[in-house]
């Protein structure tokens, strides 16, 4: 985990690097027959997985009954994003908006159902997720206009956005790694550093010895 932490400014720059490359090829490559597919996959995989510990848990039979026609045209919607933009050349056109507008207003309606009969809890994350899905998949299906092309510039524009504070969080990662690093090395003399040596003055004048006297009885 140390290490993890200390090097987390290169895992940041890999992620940045991804989002910002993954957007910019759905924007100026086959970005519809890429995230089409994929949004599809993603609700089919959030209502498979919601299903089993739903009908486990949920007490009331109208809910859970509800729930259960709701998860089974999100597998519906998720299966026709897949295999019509896969297996067919049909072009989704603003028909992408109006299945997206579909699954967001049922996923936020049959929740708000739940909570307002007392059979479901709601934290504020998930009440703001649903409101959040109330809101955008109701513009989307009402504007008419909404397609998978709008969807992949609105991706690219988020993909800047966390690119850019990802990167700057690397920044600032890898300046403490540095100082950090910087502050553990020894201070030793390198080969470039001079070297003074202390000399000793040494006189010309030579030495005088000194003249024996005669000492007297």
């Amino acid at each position: 985990m140390k290490a993890i932490k200390q090097y987390a400014w290169m895992l940041q720059i890999i992620g940045a690097a991804l989002l910002l490359g993954l957007a910019l090829f759905l924007e100026f490559g086959d970005g519809e027959g890429i995230v089409v597919p994929f949004i599809g996959a993603v609700i089919i995989l959030s209502a498979g997985i919601r299903l089993v510990p739903y009908v486990k848990t949920q007490k009331n039979d109208l809910v859970k009954t509800v729930n259960i026609i709701e998860i089974t045209i999100d597998i519906g919607i998720g299966l026709a994003l897949i295999l019509i933009e896969l297996f067919t050349s049909v072009d989704l056109g603003n028909t992408f908006g109006y299945l997206i507008g579909i699954y967001l207003i049922l996923r936020g309606s049959v929740h708000f159902m739940g909570v307002s009969l007392q059979q479901e809890k709601s934290d504020v994350p998930i009440y703001l997720f649903h409101i959040a899905a109330l809101v955008v998949g109701s513009y989307v299906f009402f504007s008419g206009n909404f397609s998978a092309a709008i969807l992949i510039h609105m991706i690219l524009f988020f993909s800047v956005v966390a690119g850019g504070y990802l990167s700057f969080t690397s920044y600032k990662g890898y300046k403490a790694y540095r100082y950090q690093k910087t502050l553990m090395m020894p201070d030793v003399a390198t080969a470039d550093d001079v070297v003074v040596e202390k000399r000793v003055p040494v006189t010309d004048t030579p030495e005088v010895e000194e003249p024996l006297q005669d000492h007297v009885n």
